[in-house]
């Protein structure tokens, strides 16, 4: 068994196998009957980040400088200033153990074989509470905000967010 683990990881390690946290439903209705182990499954933490997909970047000259900017699809920009729910992965901005400014990224920043986040997978969040800082995944609910040319390329900001209850 541990022969076939190893050749298991060194293979997606090579990029023989894809890793599964990657692979997408293409189905969206799929999503909602996926089981954690099944390959089309969409990983837990990107419950509300479907919403936001369609989001492009393109450069655009900004005070004589060519900055990286969103371009929001309408399904996108039909969300700006509404509530949403989203899950996804803590990610302090200073070293407190609670804070009620952090960001959400739709990645395990513990997960060795994920890139880093990008632009479109990271929300700026302002939560009504500290929320404690955790590895697990925190489900949010609050006011979304799109900020297309935001001088920290941060395009989505949370406002009034509260941590939803796990049930």
């Amino acid at each position: 068994m541990k022969t076939v683990k190893i050749i298991l990881l060194g293979a997606m390690l090579a990029g023989a196998l894809p890793a599964l946290a990657f692979k997408q439903v293409q189905d969206p209705a799929l999503a909602s009957q996926a089981v954690p182990h099944d390959p089309r499954a969409v990983p837990r933490a990107t419950l509300g980040w479907d919403k936001l997909a369609d989001t492009q970047e393109t450069e655009k000259r900004i005070k004589d400088v060519d900055r990286l900017v969103a371009v929001f699809g309408p399904g996108v920009r039909a969300l700006d200033g509404q509530p949403i729910t989203v899950a996804g992965f803590f990610l302090p901005l200073d070293t407190g153990e609670a804070s009620r400014s952090f960001l959400l990224s739709s990645l395990a920043p513990t997960c060795p074989f994920c890139p880093p986040p990008g632009p479109a997978d990271l929300i700026q969040v302002s939560a009504t509470q500290p929320v404690t800082a955790t590895l697990d995944q925190v489900t949010l609910e609050g006011t979304l905000r799109l900020s297309a040319e935001d001088v920290n390329g941060i395009y989505f900001h949370l406002e009034n967010a509260r941590v939803v209850p796990k049930s």
